[in-house]
């Protein structure tokens, strides 16, 4: 089996790191993990983060989990156009044909999810989704779009983390980003004055 995880990881944080650390735990023998930083995602404006710097945070934020079977992959992040989940599928599909894939999808785009681009056809190559917890504690249930990807969806149980990456790139605080990320990714950033003055 082959689990997706992608993001925009602008910058990327602890809560990103418990995501992959609890697949590891859920899914103990997968073909692989791939961790998946998109370039430009077409629900969000362009990164403030260059691309090369959050490839750096990537690197330094997951290097302990990395591993034969846990990837971080630039095939979305090095590309000039939007990233698009089913593009990437079906190429990884053409790679690793005879495996299933696994596709991670935050809770909070489980209402959007059947307008995402060619998503009738992508949910064709997809054998599962794998809901990650956003806002809902567990057990509770979620609510899905429809029945059909109700019963091809595995929810996860990973807890819920107080931390976005949209508050540590627009506050800049120093100490919340210290607190909330990898402490070599938050001197990569200290180190550059990317945090703002004064804090």
């Amino acid at each position: 089996m082959m689990i997706v995880y992608g993001g925009s990881f602008d910058p990327p944080h602890l809560g990103h790191f418990s995501i992959v650390e609890k697949l590891i735990q859920s899914f103990p023998d997968p073909k692989k993990i791939l961790i998946i930083p998109n370039h430009i995602s077409p629900f969000k404006d362009k990164k403030l983060l260059d691309i090369d710097d959050i490839w750096k945070l990537s690197e330094l934020t997951f290097s302990s989990l990395l591993s034969d079977s846990v990837e971080l992959v630039d095939m979305e992040i090095r590309s000039k156009s939007s990233s698009y989940t089913y593009d990437t599928i079906l190429k990884l599909t053409e790679k690793y044909p005879n495996e299933p894939f696994y596709l991670c999808v935050g809770e909070d785009s489980l209402i959007g999810l059947m307008q995402w681009y060619q998503f009738e056809n992508l949910n064709l190559l997809i054998h599962s989704y794998i809901i990650l917890r956003r806002t809902t504690e567990a057990p509770h249930l979620l609510s899905f779009p429809n029945q059909e990807i109700e019963n091809k969806s595995i929810v996860m149980d990973n807890p819920i983390w107080g931390v976005s990456s949209s508050k540590i790139r627009n506050e800049r605080n120093l100490e919340y980003a210290k607190q909330w990320m990898n402490p070599d990714a938050f001197e990569f950033l200290k180190e550059r004055g990317w945090f703002q003055t004064g804090q």
